[in-house]
Formats: structure tokens, C-alpha cells, sequence
């Protein structure tokens, strides 16, 4: 019975051996992208918010970034919400999808505005962050199942014939 249970446990194992194979194949796939615009401010006082999304709604925002066309700049980032897809902010356990960015200049310039975005990688139908759950699962499973049949393994009767 051991034995049984220590080529179960090998088998349910094999895939922690092949476990790099999708994260090799997401990090060769480019998922990262920018969304970008550009916002001029024609007088000496320019306050305006400038909202940006991911492409898709199963996208999801990693960070935004403000670039000046001079330096130094009198604009300043007066602030900066995560929103979801919908361009409402995030709530708790949300994952965001864009940001609203809110810019005071008090010069004439050119400012833009990006979102680095990224777009979840799939193999074979599942996510790639999802594997990682998916194997360790599969790996306390064969230990479980390794160790339980250890404890309950069959131990071979001892029999004794009395003579009277």
C-alpha cells in the first residue's frame, strides 16, 4: 500500500514539475500597454480632471503617470482616484481599471497623461495567476492523501495458533 501511495503522490506532483511552463509563457507574452492623451493649457490658470480606462473592462490599471512639455512646470497633480470600468472609483476588493486624474497649472503648457494597463494572460483556458492556487492544491492534496495512507496502511495481522 505505501508503495501505491508514494506513486500516487509522485503523479499528483507532476504538474508542481511543469508549474514554470505557464509562468515562461506569460513572461514571454506582452501584456502591458499604455493609454495615453495629451491636455494643453492654452492661459495662465488651467485646472481640468482627465479620466483614462484600460482598453478592456477585464483589463486592469497598474499606475498613471503626469509628463510636463517644460520643465520646471508649474502644474501640479492635485489629485488622483482609481476608478473601476465603469469610471466610478474603486470600492474595497475592486480591482481598478483607469484613473481620474485631477491637474492645476498656473502656466501656458502641454501635459499628458498615461495609464500602464494590463491585460490578464490565459493558458489553456485559465489565468496565470490562478496556477499557482491550482498546484499547491494538487501538492497538499498528494501530501494529504501520502500521509493518510501511511497512517492507515494495512499492517499484516499477527496470528499465533494455541496448543492446548
Amino acid at each position: 500500500m505505501e508503495r501505491r501511495a508514494l506513486v500516487l503522490a509522485l503523479a499528483l506532483k507532476l504538474p508542481l514539475a511543469l508549474y514554470g511552463i505557464p509562468f515562461a509563457y506569460a513572461a514571454a507574452t506582452q501584456s502591458t500597454y499604455a493609454v495615453a492623451t495629451t491636455q494643453d493649457c492654452p492661459s495662465n490658470s488651467c485646472s481640468f480632471i482627465v479620466p483614462l480606462t484600460c482598453n478592456s473592462p477585464s483589463d486592469y490599471s497598474l499606475q498613471y503617470g503626469v509628463y510636463y512639455d517644460r520643465l520646471p512646470s508649474d502644474a501640479r497633480v492635485d489629485g488622483a482616484i482609481p476608478t473601476n470600468s465603469a469610471g466610478s472609483p474603486v470600492s474595497t476588493n475592486e480591482v481598478p481599471n483607469g484613473w481620474r486624474i485631477s491637474v492645476i497649472s498656473g502656466a501656458p503648457e502641454k501635459i499628458s497623461f498615461a495609464v500602464i494597463c494590463q491585460s490578464p494572460v490565459t493558458v489553456a483556458g485559465i489565468g496565470v495567476p490562478q496556477f499557482g492556487s491550482l498546484y499547491v492544491a494538487i501538492a497538499l492534496g498528494a501530501v494529504v492523501y501520502f500521509m493518510l495512507s501511511r497512517r492507515f496502511a494495512r499492517r499484516p495481522t499477527i496470528s499465533a495458533v494455541v496448543k492446548a
